[in-house]
This record gives structure tokens, C-alpha cells and sequence, in this order.
């Protein structure tokens, strides 16, 4: 079995903006490779916090999308796909419909500089002389990394399916019941779902396990057998750190955005991906729910660290704060306008709003981001985001592979491309917000003095 951390590196190492589908609905709509090949494609906003790897999915023009993956998770338990041995035909179909795809919709005519015909006479030979599916799967990688962009990737048919596990959004692990994010000294908590190991051990979001068992957080895992022991030392910020010992269990959660309200009825929202599916619809009824008993005044919108993830997520959360066109998609078929439809409920335009950033926040939030600033009058509060906000397509391969293409390109209407420049912060903060507690957050701190003039003076 796979652990939590595992699992990430291996989707991010192969996707990203960006986590997850088995419980899904992902459309797929058939398209057609220039030999007349039928492939299906999905498409998502990506999200790469690092330049080595992506958490996010992306928008096709011809279905629904998604940005890269969730962030880092606990122990995700994902039975492991058996696929039978492919044949040199099935290979060489295989290499056919991911070069094809690539040769037809890549974002860039040129390639980035990449002879893409040179590509294929170099690597067709060598497909029928990959002495393993492993090997075969490994060329194909290699192929689509010529490319260079650090946003089209192959996925073998097992991490295909486990990324489709991930985009659901819902959690089952044997382990304490976490979702974390590696931030290089320990494992940074942001999920901890309801009466989990965890939740009732006390731990909670901005809590960072440093060790498992006495050993550094890297070398070991949070996963083990039901009803088994796990030490661990936790350093929660302001507080010095402390061991505590949990018993693992089977448990399962939903990814969930975390909104409250502040003094002064400002609200709060943090939503760390775009990639669950319906997170646009949670967050849709988290506004309502923190608006219910009287009106916010103003409107604090969480958006560090998150990867990206689904188009519709995208035009689901900026409705409720702007509408119309906000902007332009691009790719060689052509341009299309992304509009954004005037929320059902819990209508926020006009409301005073604080978007936090930071440079893991990606693709599609950066977007958010960006239109809200744009468009909404936000004030925008963080470091520069990571500039990552090409749009990746997936396509669905002969035997179960996925391939990510990089297919669009984002404009805003003043026609910036946000792509390796990031979003700029109108306030630059810079202390690293996950050493401290939500109540003394430099950045949640410098924006309520934004807000609380618009609460009744106070």
C-alpha cells in the first residue's frame, strides 16, 4: 500500500494544480486525433506550485475541467489496477494518439522551440524495443517532458486511476484522519476531519507533524494497520512542541472549504483546492451559512497554497462576487470569453473583499485572484502567485493512460498574461503564514484594518 505522501509525489511527479474522482462524474467527450484516432478529453485549469511537479487539472473545450490535483493528503486507499500486457500494436497506438494530440492542440505552434516532428522520429523506434509496459510507459514520459513546459505530463493507466480517486474529494485512509501539505521541516495540517484519530486527539489546521515514531516525518509513514500506534511530535505555532500517540483508524472525510465569521461580521473563507469537483457548491452554501444570520460587511477569500482545479469551480466562486466577461481563453482553435454567470444565491457583489495569496496559490486561483482584483475591487494581499495559469486538457488514451496537454492561455481584458508573472499584491506580506495561528496571521491581521472601516467604523 501506498502512503499518503507517496501518492503525492508520484501524481505530482507524473501530472497537478494542484487531488481525485471515484466518486466523480467526470464527462469525457470523444475527439479525434489526425489519423482518425478516438480519444476522450476532460479539461481543467492546472496548478503547479513547484516547477517540478503540478497540483492541478484543467478545462477542455469539449467537456467539463478541473485544475491540478489536491493538495498533499494522509493514506488514500486506492486498490491497485491490473492491466494486461499491451501489445506492439497497442504501443504503437498508444505513441500515435499522444503525439498526435500534442501535434494538434499544443498551446504553443512552435513547440516552445521543440522540433516535435524530430521528437517522433526519435522515439517511434524505440517503442517496440521497450522490453516492459513499465519501460514503454517510462518513454512515453519521457517524450512528453520534451516539451518542457512543466504543464503536459503522461500518466500510466494506475496513476490515471488514482488521480480519479483524488478529484472526488473524499478521503479514506488507515492512518489519523489528515490531509497535510509537505512544507520541507514536517507536514503541514490542513484538513482534520470530523471524529477522526486526530480530531480527537486535538489536532487542528496549522498544526505541523515534525516526526512519525521518532523518526523524521520523510523517512516514515502516517499510514499502518487498523487499531495500530503512531507517535507523533506536533508544533502547533506559538506553542512549543509535544508527542502525542493516536491509534490509527479507517476513517473517511470530505474536503471542505473552512469559513466563520470574524469580529466585526466579517466573514472568512479559506479554500485550499479547486480540484474537488463541488467545491463550488460548498463554498456556495458556506457563504450562505456565514451570512444567515445578518449581512457581512466584508469578506476575507483564503486562496494560499491552492493548486487550482475545475473550470466550473472557477466560474461557480466568482459569481458570487462579479459576472460577465472577465477575461479571454486562447489557443490555436481560437479564443473564447470566459463568462461568468451571476450567482443563484448569496449574491456578494459590491461586498468589500481581501484575497490572501501566497506563491503556492496557482492556475485557476490565480485567476480568482486576478478577476477579483480585476473586476470586484479586491484587495489583494500576499506575495506574487506563481504564475502558473496555462490550462491543460486531459485526454483519455487506448488502455487507460491520460495525457495533460497545455492548450490555453489566459488574457485579462486589459490583455496581461498572467503566465510566469503571477498576481501582484496590492499589500506584500511575506511572513510565512503557516508558522502562525489564524488569530495572528500577518496577512488575516493586515487585511480586518481594510474591513472594519466598512463594518460600522468600529
Amino acid at each position: 500500500m501506498i502512503d499518503g505522501i507517496q501518492l503525492l509525489r508520484l501524481v505530482l511527479a507524473c501530472v497537478l494544480i494542484v487531488m481525485i474522482t471515484a466518486c466523480t462524474r467526470i464527462d469525457m467527450t470523444p475527439s479525434t486525433t489526425s489519423d482518425g484516432t478516438s480519444v476522450a478529453v476532460v479539461s481543467i485549469g492546472t496548478i503547479e506550485p513547484v516547477a517540478t511537479a503540478a497540483e492541478q487539472l484543467l478545462p477542455s473545450p469539449t467537456t467539463t475541467q478541473p485544475s491540478p490535483l489536491p493538495t498533499a493528503t494522509g493514506t488514500t486507499q486506492v486498490p491497485e489496477p491490473t492491466q494486461p500486457a499491451l501489445t506492439v500494436d497497442v504501443r504503437r497506438q498508444i505513441f500515435q494518439e499522444v503525439w498526435s494530440i500534442v501535434d494538434k492542440n499544443y498551446l504553443y505552434a512552435d513547440f516552445g522551440g521543440v522540433d516535435w516532428a524530430a521528437i517522433r522520429r526519435e522515439f517511434e523506434p524505440r517503442i517496440a524495443q521497450a522490453t516492459s509496459d513499465e519501460a514503454f510507459y517510462q518513454l512515453i514520459e519521457l517524450m512528453v517532458d520534451r516539451l518542457n513546459d512543466h504543464h503536459s505530463r503522461f500518466m500510466p493507466p494506475q496513476l490515471a486511476q488514482r488521480q480519479d480517486v483524488l478529484s472526488s474529494g473524499r478521503e479514506e485512509q488507515v492512518g489519523i484522519g489528515v490531509i497535510t501539505l509537505d512544507r520541507g521541516d514536517g507536514l503541514l495540517l490542513r484538513h482534520v476531519f470530523p471524529d477522526s484519530p486526530a480530531a480527537r486527539a486535538g489536532l487542528r489546521p496549522r498544526d505541523r507533524i515534525v516526526s512519525i515514531n521518532g523518526i523524521f516525518y520523510t523517512n516514515t509513514s502516517l499510514q499502518g494497520p487498523e487499531g495500530s500506534e503512531v507517535r507523533l511530535t506536533v508544533v502547533r505555532p506559538g506553542e512549543k512542541s509535544r508527542d502525542i500517540v493516536l491509534n490509527r483508524a479507517n476513517v473517511e472525510g470530505k474536503i471542505t472549504p473552512l469559513a466563520r465569521r470574524l469580529a466585526d461580521d466579517i466573514g472568512y473563507i479559506a479554500i485550499t483546492t479547486l480540484w474537488v469537483s463541488d467545491m463550488d457548491v460548498q463554498v456556495s452554501r458556506a457563504l450562505a451559512d456565514i451570512s444567515a444570520a445578518r449581512p457581512l460587511r466584508g469578506l476575507i477569500l483564503d486562496l494560499r497554497s491552492n493548486p487550482g482545479g475545475w473550470r466550473t469551480v472557477l466560474t461557480g466562486i466568482l459569481s458570487h462576487f462579479t459576472s460577465g466577461e472577465v477575461g479571454m481563453f486562447t489557443s490555436r482553435q481560437g479564443n473564447t470569453a470566459l463568462r461568468i454567470p451571476t450567482a443563484a444565491q448569496t449574491n456578494l457583489h459590491g461586498l468589500p473583499l481581501v484575497v490572501l495569496v501566497d506563491g503556492g496559490t496557482a492556475s485557476y486561483a490565480e485567476l480568482i485572484a486576478a478577476v477579483l482584483q480585476d473586476r470586484a475591487g479586491a484587495t489583494v494581499i500576499g506575495v506574487p502567485t506563481a504564475g502558473n495559469t496555462e490550462t491543460i486538457y486531459s485526454y483519455e488514451l487506448t488502455g487507460g493512460a491520460r495525457l495533460w496537454v497545455a492548450q490555453e492561455g489566459f488574457l485579462l481584458p486589459d490583455g496581461r498574461n498572467l503566465e510566469g508573472v503571477g498576481v501582484a499584491p496590492d499589500l506584500q506580506v511575506s511572513d510565512d503564514w503557516t508558522r502562525f495561528s489564524e488569530t495572528d496571521d500577518p496577512a488575516i491581521r493586515s487585511a480586518l484594518p481594510l474591513l472594519i472601516p466598512h463594518a460600522g467604523g468600529r
